[in-house]
């Protein structure tokens, strides 16, 4: 079982290197961080505009969570 309500996305500010959108999801989905950041560092070597454009949008519209 999860150890916090997720009941949807949230941008984790405890957790943050640039604006804690990966450390949010890897909190949803209950990931290591690092599994996280990994995977959009790829999908940004294949889709930069796209991920960067993605991130960004959850950086705005996500809510601020701080999650330790």
């Amino acid at each position: 079982m999860r150890n916090s309500d997720k009941s949807a996305w949230f941008v984790n500010k405890a957790k943050r290197k640039i604006s804690g959108v990966c450390a949010g999801f890897a909190a949803y989905y209950d990931q290591p961080i690092w599994v996280i950041r990994a995977l959009v560092v790829v999908m940004a070597l294949y889709f930069p505009v796209a991920v960067l454009v993605a991130y960004i949008a959850a950086a705005l519209i996500l809510p601020e969570r701080w999650v330790y």
